[in-house]
């Protein structure tokens, strides 16, 4: 059995509670996985493996042995192994194996006891994802189709 800190039992699961309830499976990477290249994923990642390259997702959760390096842009990550380079969330959870280093861009941000940071923290009140940033701009229509993004013409009225 697993106990939090309050002596509650947790869920006994890897993936964070937020997502317990949620049909969607999530997209695994595990230890053995060696990628070279950016990620895009629609919904919750869980990484394990070794990481060269950007990642863009809705939650991530990079376990203890995974390691990133390159930029992260997302609404929630919990991070128990290495990251380095620009972590962009809303919500950030460093846990007690977490090693990050660059600049953690963040609205709310919860460190555990020997976490280790080695760089900047910048809180924001909005956090924007890049998907806001270019409607902002007078960008285009951006439609999903089969979680492919396809980017057209600005749309006059």
């Amino acid at each position: 059995m697993i106990f939090n800190g309050s002596g509650k039992k947790q869920n006994g699961s890897s993936l964070p509670a937020s997502l317990m309830n949620k049909t969607a499976s999530p997209s695994i990477l595990s230890q053995d996985i060696n990628i070279l290249g950016n990620i895009i994923c629609e919904g919750y990642l869980d990484i394990d493996g070794k990481i060269d390259g950007n990642i863009k997702c809705t939650e991530l959760s990079l376990r203890k042995n995974g390691t990133i390096r390159g930029d992260i842009i997302a609404d929630t990550v919990h991070i128990y192994g290495t990251v380095k380079g620009l972590l962009k969330a809303r919500s950030v959870h460093l846990y007690k194996t977490a090693y990050v280093e660059g600049i953690i861009m963040h609205e709310s941000l919860s460190i555990e006891d020997g976490a280790s940071v080695d760089g900047q923290l910048k809180r924001s009140n909005k956090i924007h994802t890049a998907e806001e940033k270019f409607h902002e701009a007078g960008g285009g229509n951006i439609e999903i189709l089969d979680n492919v993004r396809l980017i057209g013409e600005k749309i006059s009225n």
